[in-house]
Order: structure tokens, then C-alpha cells, then sequence
């Protein structure tokens, strides 16, 4: 069982670094248009500041929606939130996908 828990914890550690760099990954593509003032195509219908997540609190402020909506889509699988320490982070490239889903 402990061998399991170790293996597992391997897994996980490694898909978070995974994330991490596609994240990385994302904000310079992000840079480099912004450097040439591009912006990509979505940015056209949802625009947000340039924050790379946001807190449950500061998402509700920006978008409107209320913490009880976030955790029922959270529930539902049509949000995902990620967590930092203790708290819950949603990514940007996240809530602008559910609002141009919802639009």
C-alpha cells in the first residue's frame, strides 16, 4: 500500500510540473503577441486584466458570478480550479474558456 502512495504521489507530482510548464508556456505566447500587439483570436469576445489566476473572491468581482455559482460549476466539471497552499486558484485561460462557452 505505501508503495501505491509513493507511485501515485510520483504521478501526481509529475503532472503538476507538466501544468506548471504549459502554463509557463501559454503566458510567453501571451508575451510575444502582446509584444508585437496581437492578441489572440478569443481575446476578441472575453478580455481580462493580467492576472495568470485569479482568487475565488477576485473571480466573482471581476466576472459577476457569485461563489456559490463557481462551486457549482466547479461540481458540475464545467470550471476547473486549481489550488495553491490552501487556497482556490482559477486559472485565467480557464474563465475566459467557460465565458466564451457561455456567450
Amino acid at each position: 500500500m505505501n508503495n501505491l502512495f509513493i507511485e501515485v504521489a510520483a504521478l501526481v507530482d509529475d503532472f503538476d510540473r507538466r501544468v506548471r510548464r504549459i502554463e509557463d508556456d501559454v503566458a510567453r505566447i501571451l508575451e510575444i503577441l502582446q509584444k508585437k500587439n496581437l492578441d489572440p483570436p478569443e481575446s476578441d469576445h472575453v478580455r481580462l486584466n493580467n492576472k495568470l489566476a485569479y482568487t475565488l473572491s477576485e473571480a466573482s468581482e471581476t466576472t459577476g458570478l457569485s461563489r456559490a455559482k463557481f462551486y457549482r460549476l466547479f461540481r458540475e466539471g464545467k470550471l476547473r480550479r486549481s489550488k495553491a497552499g490552501g487556497r482556490t486558484l482559477i486559472l485565467k485561460t480557464e474563465l475566459e474558456r467557460y465565458l466564451r462557452e457561455i456567450t
